[in-house]
């Protein structure tokens, strides 16, 4: 058994002002956490280093303007990779790795393509380092007991698991990659590893070509299209499908998934309290009425209160996130959203375009 942790394992936090900031507040994570301390930040920017420094206590000389001098100098046992902006995602985990970190924890979505992710994944097997991607949605308890209650067959047997982003202005493929991580992270998750992918792609109402391809927001990489349909087979049994139609006029996003069942299914809201719904029949079961009941983190006996501040909650989530990466490196495990599971998500919207573009179901795995 791997010895028991007994000091803080420290942490350097890499922000990136005007190119992807510091997420959703990673850096944060880290303040008042169990088994860690926040010990230096880095910026590009002066200005919003400064800031960083002040906002975590920290003396003058735990800034840095650059992230490779903040690496050598500190030599930190965790590093969090903050920043929403993907280009720079690879690079930093292989560098964090190769500096000696036992750990990794880096903002959504991943890396932008599944070279990258199998270069980061050599680097952090060669130095034994564990990595953690922040899909948070998963480290809520509304969430496992949602998946619990599919484990004990309260819905019967998954047949359909039904993803959307939230189709406003990025909807297609910028929604795919930003919001869709979240959603095909779950549906790999509670459906088992993708097996092959059908997808179309269409640019005002056509079917994309190579000539339609252009540089995503958010450095994400070559991307197209204004509505996306795929389906995915998945290892467990069930069939996955994920849609985007950019600003489909929806008042609410449609951003979430839906686990169909032959006795019953689940609606996840990412993001969102109440997180999780259960309906005890089947989604065509229209015949009379069958309200969607929140689940709670008990499940179905123990609802979720009615006055939960949602911003809190999620963070909640992010910190038991951060919590499970420093779990995961003292017990010699990989963490519960782990770098495996980023790989998948990019394995995914990859195979989304490469069925699309060649007109093909493609097989994964």
């Amino acid at each position: 058994m791997p010895a028991l942790q007994t000091a803080p394992l420290r942490v350097a936090a890499i922000g990136r002002s005007g190119r992807g900031d510091w997420g959703h507040a990673i850096d944060d994570l880290w303040r008042n956490q169990p088994g860690a301390e926040l010990v230096a930040v880095a910026d590009e920017s002066a200005e919003e280093l400064a800031k960083a420094v002040a906002r975590h206590g920290l003396a003058a000389t735990a800034g840095f303007r650059d992230w490779r001098a903040m690496l050598a100098t500190v030599k930190p046992e965790i590093v969090a990779i903050c920043m929403r902006h993907i280009d720079c995602h690879a690079e930093m985990a292989i560098a964090a790795a190769e500096a000696g970190a036992k750990g990794i924890f880096m903002e959504k979505p991943f890396v932008r393509t599944p070279a990258e992710a199998d270069a980061v994944i050599a680097a952090c097997r060669k130095a034994g380092t564990k990595l953690s991607v922040a899909f948070v949605n998963r480290h809520s308890s509304a969430y496992l007991a949602a998946r619990d209650l599919i484990a004990a067959g309260r819905i019967g047997n998954v047949l359909e698991i039904r993803s959307r982003g939230k189709e406003d202005h990025r909807g297609g493929g910028e929604d795919l990659w930003v919001l869709g991580s979240h959603v095909l992270d779950m549906m790999a998750d509670i459906g088992g590893e993708p097996k092959w992918c059908d997808a179309v792609v269409t640019q005002g109402g056509r079917m994309i070509d190579t000539s339609d391809l252009t540089q995503g927001a958010e450095g994400i990489g070559l991307i197209a299209g204004d509505a996306i349909t795929a389906m995915f087979g998945l290892a467990d049994g069930p069939i996955g499908s994920f849609a985007s139609v950019r600003n489909a006029g929806l008042k609410q996003p449609n951003f979430g998934l839906t686990i169909a069942g032959t006795n019953g299914a689940i609606h996840i809201r990412p993001d969102h309290v109440p997180h999780c719904y259960f309906r005890a029949a089947p989604l065509w079961r229209v015949d009379k009425e069958f309200p969607w009941q929140p689940i709670g983190p008990g499940g179905l006996d123990d609802p979720p209160p009615s006055n939960i501040d949602r911003a809190a909650e999620r963070v909640t989530w992010g910190r038991r996130a951060a919590l499970d990466l420093i779990d995961a490196i003292v017990e010699g495990r990989e963490p519960e959203t782990g770098m495996y599971a980023g790989r998948t998500t990019v394995q995914m919207i990859a195979a989304v375009y490469d069925s699309a573009l060649t007109g093909s179901r493609v097989t994964l795995g």
